[in-house]
């Protein structure tokens, strides 16, 4: 509902890229082909033809095949056949593209080797998937392939080994797998104390004796214990016992199995119970078992202090809308790996989805407090994520023992609740320990305030101009919401749009808004100066099965025309429920309403978003535009933005101009139209009026 802060984005090491290999004999096809999954990741090879496919195949081995049916030279299904003699059984997917539609083929397509099939024109978002799909579909055969082969290599070299061991003689006997299986020599391990050799010391002992007291008693022998070999160490398992009869009495009789990799799997089901698994982090579960044994620990010492904080990333969700979910997820991991590294001697946990805790611990409690002011302190440094740079905002709580609590779950809650009010208050750090009921009541109040404000019709929209570069004149406004508490004055939407989110008033505010925004759009129709009025939805507007009918109501209400009105929504927010999105777009568009993509920015789906939902406008985010005159990378990323959009023949807004050497690179890179200071700040519809009527285009005079 606010007007978005400015959004810088990071850079994290990126994945290998996917080959993908096309062949198609039409060479437009193959360049579109390389246009779109280009951007999606893959790097695209070409063939013209089947035996040109067949001869890349060989020389590339791509991860997955695109290849049409109707070629000169060699066709799809001969290079296809071809292909899977040279791939053996490796499974690399191959999808088949033509147009047509009939049994046969599809049959004749899978013959010849293909693993998937669609048919021409296709859906871009659809084929993404189907290739990502076949890609992790081929992946997952070849690990089943290979654990297959595994299990049967294990049988050969018979993983379960077999001894026989004479206590008199002290002569062990073992079956020929056990040499590779240990590492060793088989005569080397020819009698009991060949054996304890390889066995590692701290198990030595415990493995003499439990041989020795078999030897006397009749005892079974069951032992799991660890080996050093050539092959490096192994946990291994001895099971056996003595024979039952004749000669059988005077041999025991056993075997050994290797279970190293089951004792790591086991390591491994342990370490994330207790850990995150994006950052490796502790969860909160480790994290407060931290915090009792350490409360414990000082109980039985009779001194020491705990410290623990709880640190929450602001509005990180707009991080993750600039940059995508992969990019949001690098983030986190920069975060928390500058946390660890800060941290000394302490623990940093992730107890929440934008959320860290750290404990720190120590005898004098005056030198915790400097410990975490240095570690907030480098979070203050910027972030780098997909080459750019970025800076995150946090508040912070702290509790501490033994001042506030001796139980960890209620030190935790305390440190959260610290928190909030920090964030409430727009401060950096609160202790618990100052935290008054006045506080609390402050952050209720602001509550009470927000429910009485619309009632009390102390909210007001204000509306930044865009202006188109062709005409040059400004044809449409974004609005934005403000609020003027009767004694605070005017509050920043910083402060007041998290609660109205979380305390579910967004709901009424946004009702209003929409409301609000159709009138004064109908006001400028009838003044004969339309223009185009920018609406924020926010999520949990979106999400609201009765959001089409309050648009639909809100327009006819005030006869304010559908053309009139740009529906703006967040990349993120579209896909948190693609098919109902598009749907619900599908219909407003239908029905003439704009739809506008607000702050696009550079995640995995950015391309996708553009080829599945109905939309009018890009909104391009003001993190490309910034340092577009200096950042070739920018113009680059702004030039490919507005290149697709006219493809698909969208236009682009782009945000946060200021200078007009930013317009001059902006409108070369292809913008349709921009917004920023450089036209207007945010302003009253008086405002906007008077600017209409005087306005020159900024750099061609007065």
């Amino acid at each position: 509902m606010s007007e978005s802060p400015a959004v810088t984005e990071h850079s994290s090491a990126t994945e290998a890229r996917r080959k993908l290999l096309v062949v198609d004999d039409v060479k437009s096809s193959r360049m579109l082909i390389r246009g779109v999954l280009g951007k999606q990741g893959f790097t695209v090879l070409e063939a013209a033809d089947g035996a040109e496919g067949v001869a890349v195949f060989e020389r590339e081995r791509p991860d997955v095949v695109l290849m049409d049916v109707q070629m000169p030279v060699m066709d799809g299904f001969e290079a296809s056949r071809r292909i899977r003699e040279l791939d053996r059984d490796e499974g690399t997917p191959i999808i088949m593209l033509t147009g047509a539609e009939d049994i046969q083929s599809i049959e004749r397509a899978f013959e010849a080797g293909a693993t998937d099939f669609i048919t021409k024109p296709f859906s871009w978002p659809l084929l993404t998937q189907r290739i990502r799909y076949a890609i992790r579909s081929g992946q997952l055969m070849r690990e089943v392939r290979h654990n297959r082969l595994r299990e049967a290599a294990a049988q050969r070299i018979a993983q379960l080994g077999f001894w026989n061991w004479q206590p008199e003689a002290d002569d062990f006997a073992w079956s020929a797998e056990v040499a590779e299986m240990l590492g060793c020599p088989l005569h080397s391990i020819a009698t009991l104390e060949g054996f304890l050799k390889l066995v590692q010391s701290d198990d030595r002992e415990r493995t003499r004796k439990a041989f020795q007291s078999a030897a006397a008693s009749n005892l079974r022998v069951d032992l799991e214990l660890r080996l050093s070999g050539c092959n490096g160490e192994r946990v291994v398992r001895l099971i056996g016992e003595r024979g039952v009869e004749g000669r059988d009495l005077h041999t025991f009789y056993g075997a050994i199995q290797n279970v190293t990799e089951n004792r790591r799997t086991e390591a491994l089901v342990d370490y994330l119970a207790l850990h995150d698994e994006l950052t490796g982090l502790a969860n909160r579960r480790l994290f407060s078992q931290a915090i009792r044994q350490h409360l414990e620990k000082f109980r039985t010492e009779g001194s020491g202090c705990l410290l623990v904080a709880w640190i929450d990333l602001s509005r990180f969700h707009r991080h993750n809308d600039a940059l995508g979910e992969a990019g949001g997820d690098a983030l986190l991991a920069q975060v928390a790996q500058r946390l660890r590294m800060l941290a000394v001697d302490g623990l940093v946990a992730r107890v929440g989805g934008d959320e860290f805790a750290a404990l720190l611990h120590g005898s004098d409690p005056e030198a915790l407090d400097p410990h975490l002011e240095h570690i907030l302190d480098g979070l203050d440094h910027p972030f780098r994520v997909l080459d750019q740079e970025t800076f995150l905002g946090f508040s912070a709580g702290v509790a501490r023992f033994p001042e506030h609590s001796a139980e960890a779950e209620q030190l935790l809650t305390l440190a959260q609740e610290a928190q909030r009010i920090a964030r409430a208050q727009g401060r950096r750090l609160v202790h618990c320990g100052e935290i008054t009921a006045q506080m609390r009541n402050d952050t209720l109040s602001v509550e009470r305030d927000l429910r009485r404000a619309l009632q009390q019709k102390e909210f007001h929209l204000v509306y930044q101009p865009q202006m188109d570069l062709r005409l040059g004149r400004v044809v449409g406004v974004e609005a934005l919401l403000r609020w003027r508490h009767p004694e605070r004055g005017i509050v920043s939407p910083v402060e007041f749009i998290p609660i109205l989110e979380e305390s579910g008033m967004i709901d009424a505010v946004g009702a209003w808004v929409l409301d609000e925004a159709c009138s004064q759009a109908r006001h400028w129709e009838l003044a004969g100066t339309p223009l185009r009025v920018g609406i924020n939805l926010s999520p949990r507007q979106f999400h609201d099965t009765g959001l089409f009918d309050s648009i639909i109501t809100a327009t006819r209400k005030w006869g304010v025309a559908p053309k009139h009105i740009e529906l703006e929504i967040t990349e993120s927010l579209a896909m948190q429920d693609p098919s109902r999105a598009i749907e619900l777009l599908a219909r407003l568009r239908g029905m003439g309403y704009k739809i506008a993509i607000d702050d696009f920015g550079i995640g995995y789906s950015s391309l996708e978003y553009l080829l599945r939902f109905p939309l009018d406008t890009i909104k391009v985010d003001r993190a490309f535009v910034r340092n577009v005159t200096e950042s070739r990378a920018d113009r680059a990323i702004v030039r490919a933005i507005t290149v697709i959009a006219q493809t698909i023949g969208i236009s682009t807004i782009a945000e946060g101009i200021e200078t007009l050497r930013q317009c001059d690179f902006i409108e070369a890179l292809g913008v349709n139209e921009i917004q920023g200071y450089l036209i207007g700040k945010p302003m009253s519809p008086a405002d906007i009026e008077r600017l209409i009527t005087t306005f020159v285009r900024p750099g061609k005079g007065n």
